[in-house]
């Protein structure tokens, strides 16, 4: 078959279960960062919006890990994954050494709820550093690829000039999206940079995005500049319902917390498998699970990335957290285990 031509319609990629993709692309983006093209191997119609992400495993690294999509959402045959490596990081070390084009990964979602499609608004703020710009690369490539008039300020931020990612195609976008307003900072630049440089700072924002307090604003990157960020916007008048922001970087979760012993546990049932686990009052069905040798999807264990999302047959359980799923989902009973806590016995359709 002409890989060119027009493919036969196949069906949609299903995002509430594990599924096989092909490595067809890898590429470097800087010295430590890597972009990945992948596709449904039957050939499914993969979609998302602009800001979600995939969760990959596979089977040499033994773990699962959430990257955001990179591509525009105007495509639905396949989709690109931009992951930086990190120091001791299993999942991207194995990925940056070991997916090449013809291998395969297992892939959950896309997930999430962050970006313009659940924050619609007049004009934007684009806030991002290192990796973080990820999310923004898909908003800005969608808006392109649609014909999207995108009144935004792309503000990002990273280390050095050769830490930038995707500055030169930014660039060309920006030539099609002519109310795009990109500015890249790097902190501390080697090479005669002549661009805007140094830290993010309230005084930084107000003086290249004056007006700041007009635009909603995306912001993503470590936790530590996404703290700054929330408190140099709201100090320029960002109101809280205009600032959302997307993370990775989970620390320890009230799920691994240990449950009220002197209360009875409730019983968890797996429907299709017919395992089963006792959960204790005031602890997550997910660290119930792995406390009994039970293993279950999972990622962020905070009710973020909706990997471990299931379909509740029976039970009341108490969830914490929801944003990774709809309410037309948690109208069809899909829960959290990660973050639900169960108030009677429970069965999931697992």
């Amino acid at each position: 078959m002409n890989p060119f031509a027009a493919p036969a319609r196949r069906g949609a990629w299903r995002p509430d279960r594990w599924g096989r993709l092909v490595c067809r692309a890898a590429w470097d983006e800087t010295h430590d960062v890597r972009s990945f093209l992948l596709q449904p191997e039957d050939g499914s119609r993969i979609t998302h919006e602009p800001g979600q992400y995939l969760t990959v495993r596979t089977e040499g690294a033994g773990v699962e890990r959430s990257y955001t999509i990179t591509s525009s959402a105007a495509g639905d045959r396949a989709i690109i994954i931009t992951v930086k490596r990190k120091p001791g990081g299993v999942m991207s070390g194995h990925l940056h050494d070991t997916l090449h084009p013809g291998d395969v990964v297992e892939g959950f979602g896309p997930a999430g709820r962050f970006g313009p499609a659940t924050a619609p608004a007049e004009c934007y703020l684009l806030l991002s550093a290192g990796s973080g710009i990820t999310p923004m690369m898909a908003i800005v490539r969608t808006a392109a690829d649609l014909g999207i008039d995108l009144d935004a300020v792309f503000l990002h931020a990273a280390r050095t000039e050769e830490d930038l990612i995707g500055a030169a195609e930014l660039a060309a976008l920006a030539r099609r999206l002519p109310r795009l307003r990109v500015l890249m900072v790097p902190s501390r630049p080697v090479n005669g940079w002549a661009g805007e440089k140094g830290r993010l700072d309230a005084d930084a924002l107000a003086r290249l995005v004056p007006d700041c307090a007009d635009r909603t604003v995306l912001c993503c990157g470590p936790e530590g500049f996404m703290a700054a960020m929330r408190v140099a916007t709201a100090a320029l008048g960002v109101p809280s319902t205009g600032y959302f922001e997307e993370s990775f970087d989970f620390g320890v979760t009230e799920g691994e917390m240990a449950g009220d012993s002197t209360l009875p546990a409730r019983r968890i049932t797996f429907a299709r498998s017919g395992r089963s686990f006792d959960c204790p009052q005031g602890t997550t069905i997910l660290a119930a699970a792995k406390a009994a040798g039970i293993a279950m999807p999972s990622s962020c264990a905070r009710g973020e990335c909706g990997t471990c999302k299931s379909l509740k047959v029976s039970g009341t359980v108490t969830m914490s957290a929801t944003t990774a799923l709809r309410q037309r989902e948690i109208d069809r009973g899909f829960i959290l285990p990660c973050s639900s806590r169960p108030e009677t016995d429970v069965v999931l359709d697992r």
